[in-house]
């Protein structure tokens, strides 16, 4: 059940130079703090040392969606310098929007002076004929037309024409090796702005000793938005709006978790990042909902959860099995091979959580919505010396800092 906390006691000092602004040489180098479960006393070891870590016969949820270069740099017809950055399409699946040709619709934030609905912009790419015409804008938040001749793909034009968009904290220009480090080793479906950044540590040989563990990885899809780094602007939790996001996950998935979930002795169910602890948390209460015959998306067919949603379901909480056994059953009686939909999902203290029992993700800002997950995570007072532990240990913070492997 949600409790009114104070956001401001979910905040410490971030020094400005323990924020990570280049990745480290190797991936799985990186520092790793462990919270131990029914321990407040952290530990220290390396990422590469993660398969140790990780009780046999677990499963394991990662991220696999791809950030795409969604920096556009161009100017107006005076000449005037501009910046588009895309956010999501302004219809549709961000995978089906990489495929047009011709043309695309997106939601995008737009930086430069006097640019106004009805203004074409022109790439700086001489080779590249992309026109982007502004349809409505909003102060920054705008909605563009991207227009181009030929037969290929949006997919395509942005490799050609747009940049990585590294985090604004980071300050600087995406380089050469942001175009490899700032993707996790298995992204693959195209649609976030940001990088699910857990899983930046993760490599083809961290994968191997997890499988040789019986470590089940299960893949799903939650692209994430700009809305990531919005601030906290709110004096109420109950006054700020939680950015959604959208989710792919593949029956298939659903059908492991209830397998996993039936098991008399079984591992943990462990989450890559806070995005797919959101992902998962929100199937969870899903299926907490679907278990009442009148709720609403047994007509409807379609994923959706909101922001407090789950606070008001948590008396009606089931098992991790029947609540994914429900859901097997709305997808089988709509016809569903994968779910599509989106998560407005806000993890606070107060939160009663429903199937996650580790989490590894990368330490975040000050006051922030996935600090409060964290915070909800681990409870106040654990999160707090977690978080002190790696400030007085040298840790490297934010998208490109250190890892932890936090139990519930």
């Amino acid at each position: 059940m949600k409790q009114n906390f104070d956001p401001k006691t979910v905040n410490y000092d971030l020094p400005e130079d323990r924020i990570a602004l280049h990745p480290l040489p190797e991936r799985d180098h990186s520092k790793l703090l462990i919270m131990p479960k029914g321990e407040d006393i952290p530990r220290h070891a390396h990422f590469h040392d993660i398969s140790a870590l990780i009780p046999t016969d677990s499963s394991m949820f990662v991220n696999v969606s791809k950030v795409i270069h969604a920096r556009i740099h161009c100017k107006k017809e005076s000449g005037g310098m501009a910046e588009v950055l895309l956010n999501e399409p302004a219809l549709g699946a961000p995978a089906d929007a990489m495929l047009h040709i011709g043309q695309s619709d997106w939601k995008c934030i737009i930086g430069g002076k006097k640019i106004v609905a009805g203004m074409m912009l022109q790439t700086l790419d001489e080779q590249c004929e992309l026109q982007i015409q502004v349809l409505e804008k909003h102060g920054m938040d705008a909605i563009v037309r991207l227009q181009w001749n030929g037969d290929q793909t949006l997919s395509e034009i942005l490799e050609e024409i747009g940049k990585i968009p590294l985090p604004p904290y980071l300050n600087r220009e995406a380089e050469e090796e942001d175009e490899e480090r700032y993707q996790t080793v298995y992204a693959k479906d195209e649609g976030s702005v940001a990088a699910p950044t857990a899983g930046l540590h993760f490599t083809d040989k961290v994968f191997d000793e997890l499988k040789n563990k019986s470590i089940r990885i299960e893949e799903l899809t939650l692209h994430v938005g700009l809305g990531t780094f919005k601030p906290f602007d709110a004096e109420e939790v109950d006054e700020f709006s939680m950015h959604p996001e959208k989710i792919i996950v593949r029956k298939e998935v659903i059908e492991s978790c209830i397998a996993f979930f039936s098991q008399e002795h079984r591992g943990a169910c462990i989450a890559v990042g806070t995005t797919s602890c959101r992902t998962m948390e929100s199937l969870y209460w899903f299926g907490v909902g679907l278990c009442n015959p009148e709720f609403p998306a047994w007509k409807k067919g379609r994923f959706s959860l909101g922001q407090w949603d789950a606070y008001a379901l948590f008396e009606q909480a089931v098992s991790p099995k029947e609540s994914f056994r429900a859901i097997l059953h709305w997808m089988n009686e709509h016809a569903l091979k994968v779910i599509e939909g989106q998560t407005q999902l806000m993890i606070v203290p107060g939160y009663t959580w429903g199937i996650i029992e580790g989490l590894i993700t990368n330490f975040h800002q000050p006051e922030s919505t996935l600090l409060f997950l964290v915070s909800s995570f681990l409870g106040i007072e654990r999160w707090q010396k977690a978080y002190q532990s790696a400030l007085d240990n040298e840790y490297r913070f934010l998208s490109y800092g250190d890892s932890s492997l936090l139990w519930r």
